[in-house]
C-alpha cells in the first residue's frame, strides 16, 4: 500500500474518526453519504455520483454561483472567454443540482452587440503579456487606406461595448489609442518592445471614456434639475464627483476631469436637465453645439 511504502502509520480509530467527520462535521460540510459493506468489510459512498471534490455549498453559495453562471453565459461567445467556455459549462452543470435550475433566466442583462475587431483581442493580450511589438494596420473612419505602424500595446480598454488598445506608436513616437473595430490587420513585428510603466488601469482615471487628448485636468461644475439629481447621487458620473449643493433649486456637482469628446457627449445627452456652470469654455462649447443642432431643424423654428 502507498501509506506503508511511505512509512506512514494510520490507526483504525483515526480512519473511523475521519469518516465520522466526513459524515457529520458542520465545519467541513461534506455530508458524505458513507455506508459500510459487511460483504466487502469496507466503507463506500452510497451515492455513486458523490465526490469530496464537489464544493460543499449552502443556499447562499448556490445563489451566488447561479448569478455568476448567468453573467458568464451572456459572454460565452466573446473570444476573450473562449478558453473558459468549458469551465462556464461546468459551473452551470454543477448548479443544476439545485431545485431551481442553473441560470437565473429572470435576470435580463444588457446584451453586448457583436463588434468587429474582437478577433484581435487574444493576439493583443498575448503581445502585452509576452512584451512583444505588433505591426498594426489601422484605417480611420472616412479614410480609404490603412496606415501601418509598429505598435507597443500596453492596455486593453472597453468603453460602451467597444474595445480599444492603448500603446506606443513607434513611427509617430507617441502614445496612441486605437479602436479594434478599425484595425484591418495585426501581425508580429521585429521591433523591440518598449516597456511603459505609466500606462496601467489608472491611466484613464482622470477622464470619462478613452480620449485623453493631451489635455489637463479641469474643474467642471454642473447643475442638474432636482428630479435628475437623484440619479447622479446614486450613480456618479465620475469617481471625482463631489456634491457642492443639493436643494430644491437642483443638484450642483463638481468633477475634476479632462474635458473630452465623451464628457461633452454625456452632457449633451442630458439636454435641458443640466447646465454647465464652469468652465466657461465648456459652457460655450455646449451652447455652440446646441445652436448647430437647432439649425438642423429649420421647419421646427417657424
Amino acid at each position: 500500500m502507498i501509506l506503508e511504502d511511505a512509512d506512514i502509520v494510520i490507526s483504525t480509530s483515526s480512519i473511523i474518526g475521519d469518516i465520522n467527520k466526513m459524515r457529520n462535521s458542520r465545519q467541513l460540510r461534506y455530508n458524505a453519504p458513507i455506508g459500510y459493506s459487511k460483504v466487502y468489510d469496507g466503507y463506500y459512498y452510497t451515492d455513486p455520483d458523490y465526490s469530496i471534490d464537489n464544493l460543499p455549498l449552502n443556499a447562499t453559495d448556490l445563489k451566488a454561483l447561479k448569478l455568476a453562471a448567468s453573467t458568464l453565459n451572456q459572454y460565452r461567445n466573446i473570444p476573450l472567454l473562449n478558453a473558459f467556455t468549458s469551465t462556464i459549462d461546468k459551473v452551470i452543470r454543477f448548479s443544476k443540482r439545485s431545485d431551481q435550475g442553473a441560470v437565473l433566466n429572470f435576470i435580463d442583462f444588457e446584451r453586448t452587440p457583436f463588434a468587429t475587431g474582437m478577433e484581435y483581442i487574444d493576439t493583443i493580450i498575448e503581445a502585452i503579456q509576452d512584451k512583444k511589438c505588433l505591426e498594426i494596420s489601422y484605417r480611420k473612419f472616412g479614410e480609404a487606406e490603412s496606415g501601418v505602424y509598429d505598435f507597443h500595446p500596453y492596455l486593453l480598454k472597453e468603453y460602451r461595448n467597444r474595445w480599444y488598445v492603448i500603446g506606443f506608436n513607434e513611427n509617430r513616437g507617441e502614445l496612441r489609442t486605437y479602436g479594434l473595430d478599425r484595425i484591418t490587420a495585426l501581425m508580429p513585428s521585429i521591433c523591440d518592445y518598449k516597456v511603459d510603466t505609466q500606462v496601467d488601469k489608472d491611466y484613464l482615471a482622470d477622464c470619462i471614456g478613452i480620449n485623453i487628448e493631451k489635455q489637463k485636468v479641469e474643474t467642471v461644475k454642473l447643475k442638474f434639475i432636482e428630479s435628475e439629481g437623484h440619479y447622479l447621487k446614486t450613480q456618479k458620473m465620475h469617481r471625482s464627483q463631489v456634491v457642492m449643493s443639493d436643494d430644491s433649486d437642483g443638484l450642483v456637482i463638481e468633477l475634476n476631469v479632462i474635458i473630452n469628446f465623451e464628457l461633452i457627449g454625456i452632457i449633451l445627452g442630458y439636454g435641458a436637465l443640466v447646465t454647465v456652470l464652469e468652465p466657461k469654455s465648456l459652457a460655450d462649447k455646449i451652447v455652440d453645439i446646441a445652436n448647430k443642432t437647432i439649425s438642423n431643424y429649420p421647419a421646427a423654428r417657424k
